[in-house]
């Protein structure tokens, strides 16, 4: 009997600890759970410098304004979720000097930039290209001349290569050289010979350099009548000599020159008896919009090849918005240049901090980015093509779209709000690869030595 009571008594005593403890488990607070840390906002700076007071600045000057916007834009919208985008922007003047200096100034500036520009700015982008490498900081700019692209280093150009989008000119000249062509001045000119191809450009060192064998070679490989190069001062000077020696020479011409020299040519065409003669054709850093804005009464027939959009009511109402407080005419889209310029950098800065860290990232680690292939396909704002970047034994491309559209302005009546319906539109003519060593490059040329 007693040895059953000391039973129970166990049993009872057990309850209550069991009770206690549950009781004191349930009023203990409820475990933490553990958040990381926040973590601190990043600031990055990214650099442009152009032209915003010199020959080009009508052209070049805007995009320093537009990267600003976007800038400013892509904070309030936490476009690089945990990076805050500084944009600081230099004016050059088109003066190497000056360009040279502004760059160095911003290499040794605090915060120093992840990604500058070169200028957009041809004869500047070799020496930039130098100091990059020195300054651990790449390049993405415009275009793809070929000091700038070789030997491959630190410069990455958006544009097809500058050679390649000749070769575009020429095919698409080659397919609608027809009597019955789709294009009106083509079907009234058309003659039973083989079409001839003129060439005008700024008078500058690299322009020169741009008019290679490869680009030529190509051109007459496709039964084109190469006609010649001429060059005009970057000066507004008298330009009728050069253009009399192209005179009843051309059916096309390939530009190297922006709105304001190229309206220029167009006036002195018209004084010579000879607008009517041809089609021009600028590369894609010229927008035909800003001709018919210059020149509205000699704008049909003239066109751009283009990775851009250049309708103004399709950007971004945000865009369109900001476009029109800076007071730019709806005609210069290169104000969008920037935001476009802006998205670049930052998807490349947003692959690289996915990669390394926000806090990590810096030049180096933006160029390990852009040399790994890890910028496919992407396209940016207003964009009509994609982009891809590689600088790596399995793939070396170092000029970014592969295609571009031809734009032709025809059968304009000059008034402004009727100028977007009368572009016709050639979309993604692929861009033959024309550069050293590329596998377009016809096997019978024959270069200089």
């Amino acid at each position: 009997m007693r040895q059953k009571s000391n039973k129970i008594l166990v049993a009872i005593i057990l309850m209550v600890f069991l009770i206690t403890f549950v009781l004191g488990c349930a009023t203990q607070p409820a475990p933490q759970t553990k958040t990381a840390t926040p973590t601190k906002e990043v600031t990055l700076r990214i650099a442009m410098s152009a032209d915003a007071t010199g020959p080009y600045a009508v052209t070049t000057g805007p995009p320093l304004n537009g990267l600003l916007d976007f800038a400013k834009w892509a904070n309030e919208n936490n476009y690089i979720p945990g990076i805050k985008l500084d944009a600081k922007t230099y004016d050059h003047g088109l003066d190497m000097t000056r360009c040279v200096s502004s760059f160095k100034d911003a290499m040794t500036a605090t915060p120093k930039p992840v990604i500058h520009n070169a200028g957009i700015f041809s004869d500047a982008m070799p020496i930039l290209k130098s100091l990059a490498t020195r300054y651990q900081v790449p390049l993405i700019d415009a275009s793809a001349v070929r000091s700038a692209i070789y030997p491959v280093g630190w410069y990455f150009a958006y544009q097809p290569s500058w050679e390649g989008q000749v070769g575009a000119f020429a095919d698409w000249i080659v397919k609608e050289w027809k009597p019955d062509s789709k294009v009106p001045w083509i079907k009234t000119h058309y003659q039973n010979r083989a079409p001839r191809l003129a060439m005008i450009s700024w008078d500058m060192a690299m322009a020169r350099a741009n008019y290679t064998d490869e680009a030529v070679c190509y051109v007459k490989s496709k039964g084109i009548e190469f006609t010649g190069v001429e060059y005009i001062p970057l000066a507004q000077s008298d330009i009728t000599p050069q253009l009399s020696r192209v005179k009843d020479k051309a059916d096309f011409i390939y530009i190297g020159l922006v709105g304001s020299g190229w309206s220029s040519v167009l006036k002195a065409a018209d004084q010579l008896g000879m607008r009517d003669q041809f089609i021009d054709i600028g590369p894609v850093y010229f927008s035909p919009l800003e001709v018919a804005k210059f020149a509205p009464n000699l704008a049909n027939n003239n066109g751009a090849l283009a990775i851009l959009d250049l309708k103004f009511s399709n950007l971004k109402p945000y865009i369109q918005t900001a476009h029109k407080a800076r007071g730019y005419p709806e005609s210069f889209m290169s104000y969008m240049v920037g935001w476009s310029w802006g998205d670049i950098a930052s998807q490349v800065i947003r692959k690289t901090a996915e990669r390394v860290g926000a806090d990590k990232v810096d030049g180096m680690a933006c160029y390990e980015t852009l040399c790994a292939g890890d910028i496919k396909d992407f396209r940016p704002m207003n964009f009509k093509t994609s982009i891809t970047w590689a600088n790596n034994p399995k793939l070396v491309k170092m000029a970014g779209a592969n295609s571009v559209d031809l734009l032709l302005i025809q059968n304009w009546d000059t008034k402004p709000e009727t100028l977007d319906n009368s572009l016709m539109s050639w979309p993604q003519l692929s861009v033959p690869r024309l550069m050293p060593n590329e596998p377009d490059v016809p096997l019978d040329c024959v270069f200089k030595k």
